[in-house]
């Protein structure tokens, strides 16, 4: 077996094996409060609901991600039919990588390159989730690819300048990204493009223009466009600083990435070294698209990008790796040039590659598996059963639940919006569910967030199945009393404290070992004198209160895994 194709197969078999591990992890790894957001903005644009429920907008919540909303009947195959979605497009992003690094990916150099990006574990924290994020990167590795990897003159600019729209319209934040960008490959157009600045400088205005009218229609004549700029007016103040935003600097962020791809960092400061030394050597001669000083810019551009984010959460890391990676693979394709001829160095080289690349990977990425999703999407299939999608909310401030509506318009909680709950230019969170009663309320960390009013207002409305899981009921002093109902429908009577079944009578009728059904009003329940009640909600399709384990609300949902 030649060389060749034993390189081929190992490179073959490991990706087959990474691509089978990410949809794994795609489909059973816990959802991230983000996702949550973005699916129930998208169904809200879907259903025609954004005079119902505040939705952002952005251009990636059209398309795919609202006729899967639209389309899909259940919470849990929605999420899991949106992280397929995403998770085809990490491997675009890898595969672009590749293609920028190694030209051809049929080819040694190509495979290399693909095997390379997709074991970079900072990527397959937050690669496939859905996160407008991701398609961030998207753009700024397209417009990479095709005005410096693939130079084609007039369609490459043609194509950067659209794809320079487009990214603007999917986030805020890829202002500071494909910009900064832009205006360098215009100015500094590289080599193999053939035709005059001015042509290409014309052709990028034209695609950008182009974008934008598709973008337009696009978004139509339902208030989708006057969304998105209100939103987008919102963020970009926030962005800028406004009195009362918070922000940190992304120290936390890096300081994950030496335990995760230490031999990638170190090669990455060899690589820059490399390069300042050459333009110190060679002054303004080493300021050409030749070498390595364009992917040292690239990466320089972005961390300063980082550091501008008021709030650079750990998934901001999908913005820096990639292209330390493309500055790496160029730099270590010098290198290898010259250990070609030593061949006596390659068990030490590829000791260093195992034990200070995959080994790190293996560690990082085993550990996703630690983080099931399968209380969150039971979650999703038990709140369905005890509601029904037209008469009966649904309340977690997050989203989790995009087949049934929520009870205002401010439906979701977020450090954006947090303070108008707290300081009263927004409705507490106990008036919306006085005026709009949820049938179902999920607890997370997030409805830690609320004020001590809206704590005691569920308490005194609701009660818990699990830590995480709270419905419509009441306990009862021994005896029997009054409840109020608050919302309308199927309640079960149980004991407290016993296996038995209730023996009781609902205003002043015996009760069968069923559920009732309960109006709005004053209702009066009577067992006992030593015996205490509680009446729980089972919605229009359960007859037995449902058993779902003790749980813990600060770990439905895991922040910075």
């Amino acid at each position: 077996m030649s060389r060749r194709l034993i390189w081929i197969v190992l490179m073959v078999g490991l990706l087959g094996g990474l691509a089978w591990y990410s949809a794994f992890l795609a489909a059973n790894r816990i959802y991230q409060v983000d996702e949550c957001q973005n699916i129930y903005m998208a169904k809200v644009l879907a259903t025609g609901q954004t005079s119902d429920f505040f939705t952002n907008g952005s251009l990636f919540l059209l398309g795919p991600l609202s006729w899967l909303t639209k389309t899909l009947k259940q919470s849990e195959t929605i999420f899991a039919s949106a992280r397929m979605l995403f998770l085809g497009i990490f491997w675009l992003n890898l595969l672009f990588v590749a293609l920028i690094a190694g030209k051809r990916v049929r080819s040694i150099e190509g495979l290399v390159a693909l095997a390379g990006v997709a074991t970079l574990a900072p990527l397959w924290d937050y690669g496939f989730e859905v996160r407008h994020d991701n398609l961030v990167l998207t753009g700024v590795l397209l417009i990479w690819w095709l005005v410096r990897a693939r130079p084609m003159g007039v369609p490459s600019y043609l194509g950067a300048g659209a794809v320079t729209v487009v990214s603007l319209f999917i986030a805020v934040k890829s202002v500071v990204y494909v910009l900064p960008l832009s205006a360098a490959v215009l100015v500094f157009p590289p080599p193999g493009h053939l035709r005059p600045r001015l042509h290409l400088a014309l052709a990028w205005i034209g695609g950008a223009i182009l974008a934008l009218l598709a973008i337009r229609v696009c978004y139509g004549t339902g208030g989708k466009w006057d969304i998105y700029l209100s939103v987008f007016h919102g963020v970009a103040k926030y962005s800028a600083g406004a009195e009362g935003s918070s922000r940190f600097e992304p120290w936390y962020l890096l300081s994950r990435l030496p335990s995760q791809i230490p031999l990638l960092l170190a090669l990455s400061f060899a690589a820059v070294f490399a390069a300042l030394v050459e333009l110190v050597s060679r002054g303004r001669a080493a300021l050409t698209w030749n070498g390595n000083l364009p992917e040292v810019l690239l990466v320089a551009g972005v961390a300063t990008c980082l550091f501008l984010n008021p709030t650079p959460y750990p998934y901001n890391v999908v913005h820096l790796v990639p292209y330390v990676f493309l500055l790496v693979f160029s730099y270590g394709r010098n290198l290898w040039e010259e250990l070609q001829c030593k061949p006596t160095l390659w068990p030490v080289v590829g000791s260093i590659v195992i034990l200070g690349h995959l080994v790190p990977f293996g560690m990082s990425v085993r550990r996703h598996a630690d983080y099931p999703n399968y209380r969150q999407t039971a979650f999703m299939r038990l709140a369905e059963d005890l509601t029904d999608p037209e008469k009966d909310p649904v309340y977690d401030g997050i989203g989790m639940v995009p087949t049934r509506r929520s009870i205002h318009f401010n439906w979701y909680l977020h450090s954006l919006n947090i303070r108008s709950f707290l300081n009263g230019s927004a409705p507490k969170v106990c008036e919306m569910l006085a005026a709009r009663p949820a049938a179902v309320l999920i607890q997370s960390y997030r409805t830690d967030w609320l004020t001590k009013e809206d704590h005691e207002f569920i308490q005194s409305r609701y009660v818990p199945l699990a830590d995480d899981f709270w419905v419509l009921g009441k306990e009862l002093p021994a005896g029997g009393g009054e409840v109020e109902i608050i919302h309308p429908g199927r309640y079960r009577i149980v004991p407290l404290k016993t296996a038995s079944n209730a023996v009781c009578s609902v205003d002043g009728m015996a009760s069968a070992e069923r559920p009732v059904e309960l109006a709005t009003g004053i209702h009066r329940i009577e067992t006992g004198s030593s015996q205490k009640l509680m009446i729980i909600w089972v919605g229009p399709k359960l007859d037995q209160v449902p058993m779902i384990g003790a749980g813990d609300h600060h770990k439905l949902f895991v922040n910075g895994y």
